[in-house]
């Protein structure tokens, strides 16, 4: 894959939902895998993108999650990029206010005035946030690669049943080992 034709598309790596407990990566370990994938970006000229949820009054939130309302209730920094995520500030922020990184945004614009032919995800959670997105970029006719080891769920079941049986319909499963390393 050649990373300068490359998006790396972070999902909901947020102050407010990396304080929920996911499975069967801890956020710790999205995280740290998130900040080598973005290093390799970085040094191969990639687009970066951090996709963010954020909520104008807290009566938009969707009703799917109950512990986001919660959270976003009472956390003022919820829709803030987690601050051990190496963000810098031509790094391009997405911010939905659903599922989809593309519903509503001008995400598929950016992605075409930066010649982008491949998407690759990590973050949470595999089975809203990353299969609903990803799904729309195939749509949109990228070629889509998942980051097995850098995207996880609340549930260990939510996630290895989209990454077993669904996101190899659309796209490659990979490891971020399998990225860095080629």
């Amino acid at each position: 894959m050649d990373i300068s034709k490359s998006a790396l598309i972070l999902i909901d790596l947020q102050n407010g939902v990396t304080a929920v407990e996911l499975n069967p990566h801890k956020a710790i370990q999205i995280i740290e895998k998130a900040n080598h994938l973005i290093n390799k970006f970085r040094e191969e000229n990639g687009f970066i993108v951090f996709v963010r949820t954020a909520f104008i009054d807290n009566k938009d939130i969707l009703p799917a999650d109950k512990k986001l309302r919660s959270l976003s209730d009472v956390k003022e920094s919820f829709d803030q990029i987690d601050n051990r995520l190496s963000i810098r500030q031509n790094d391009y922020i997405v911010t939905k206010r659903g599922f989809s990184a593309f519903f509503g945004t001008d995400l598929d614009l950016e992605l075409r005035r930066h010649g982008i032919e491949n998407l690759v995800f990590a973050g949470v959670s595999t089975h809203i946030g990353i299969d609903t997105s990803a799904k729309d970029g195939y749509q949109l006719n990228y070629n889509i690669y998942f980051i097995e080891d850098a995207i996880s769920a609340p549930k260990e079941k939510q996630h290895e049943f989209i990454v077993k049986e669904i996101f190899p319909l659309y796209g490659k499963v990979i490891k971020t080992e399998d990225l860095i390393l080629d």
